[in-house]
C-alpha cells in the first residue's frame, strides 16, 4: 500500500513520477511531538518496502519553518513529571529514531530547506542523502538545546560530527549559535526553488540501478546506526539528571514563557 493511502495526521503526501513528496504539516513550527516523530519513522519504513517509490522529497508545508526540533513543552512536561522510563522512551527511542528516520530508508531521500531549521530539525535534514537550501529569503539554522541546558545524546553528536566540519559541529553543540541560511557553511546546492533542485537530484539518482546506492548508503550510515545497539544506561542517567535539575527546568520554563 502506497503511503499516500494512509491517513497521516502531521504529514501531507503526494506521489508523482516515482517520487514521494512528504511535507511536514504541524503548525506553527513543525515541533517534533511524539506523533510527528512516529509518523516520520513509519512513513520512511513504508517507503523502504514500496517498489513503486524510487525516491523521497522531504519538505515543510509551513511558509517560514522547516522544523523547530523537539517540542520543548513535551520535554519540559516529561522532566517535571520525573519519570525516568518515560523520558528514556521519548529521547532515546521516539526522538532518536524519528529525527533520523531518513538514514534508515533504503531509498534516496532529498531534503528541501526553505525555512528555520533548528535543533532536531537540523538533525532530520542531516539524516537525508541530499540537501537543497532556498535563497528566496534568509532563515535560521542551528542548535538551541544548550541554551536551556539540554544535553545532546551521543547519536545526535555523532550525526553532526559525521555530516559537518568538526569545528563547526562543536560550535553548534556548545555555543548554540544560529546561522543565517545565506552563509551556513555546508556543502549543498542553493536556489530560490529548492524543491526543484531536490526533484532534479532524485530523478537523476532514480535513473540508476538502486542496489548500488543502497549498499553505499548502508555503509555511509553504519557507524551511526550501530549506536542503536549500544548499552547507554549511563548516558540515560546523565540525561535524566540534567533535564530534571532545577536549573534546566527553570531555563525551559523561561523559554516556554517567551514563546507564548
Amino acid at each position: 500500500m502506497l503511503p499516500l493511502q494512509h491517513q497521516w495526521k502531521t504529514l501531507s503526501v503526494s506521489f508523482l513520477d516515482t517520487i514521494l513528496t512528504v511535507s511536514m504539516n504541524r503548525p506553527k513550527a513543525n515541533a517534533m511531538s511524539p506523533e510527528l516523530l512516529n509518523e516520520l519513522k513509519e512513513i520512511f519504513n513504508q517507503v523502504s518496502k514500496e517498489n513503486k517509490i524510487k525516491g523521497v522529497l522531504l519538505r515543510s508545508n509551513l511558509n517560514s519553518t522547516f522544523c523547530a526540533g523537539a517540542d520543548l513543552s513535551t520535554v519540559y512536561n516529561l522532566s517535571m513529571a520525573g519519570q525516568k522510563s518515560t523520558i528514556d522512551k521519548f529521547v532515546f527511542d521516539t526522538l532518536s529514531r524519528g529525527m533520523t528516520a531518513p538514514l534508515y530508508c533504503s531509498k534516496p531521500v532529498a531534503c528541501s530547506l526553505d525555512g528555520h531549521t533548528i535543533a532536531g530539525g537540523l538533525m532530520l535534514a542531516l539524516s537525508c542523502d541530499y540537501i537543497a537550501i532556498g535563497t528566496r529569503k534568509p532563515f535560521r539554522i542551528g542548535i538551541t538545546g544548550p541554551i536551556v541546558g539540554i544535553p545532546y545524546p551521543l547519536k545526535a553528536v555523532r550525526l553532526v560530527q559525521h555530516q559537518l566540519n568538526p569545528s563547526l559541529a562543536y560550535r553548534l553543540l556548545v555555543d548554540a549559535n544560529l546561522y543565517s541560511s545565506s552563509n551556513f557553511p555546508i556543502e549543498c546546492e542553493r536556489s530560490e526553488t529548492p524543491d526543484d533542485l531536490s526533484q532534479k537530484w532524485l530523478k537523476m539518482v532514480g535513473q540508476r540501478p538502486l542496489q548500488g546506492f543502497q549498499i553505499t548508503k548502508q555503509k555511509w550510515w553504519s557507524d551511526i546506526i550501530k549506536l542503536d545497539n549500544l548499552d547507554n544506561e549511563q548516558e540515560k542517567k546523565e540525561y535524566f539528571d540534567a533535564v530534571t535539575s532545577d536549573a534546566c527546568l527553570q531555563a525551559m520554563k523561561k523559554a516556554l514563557t517567551k514563546e507564548k
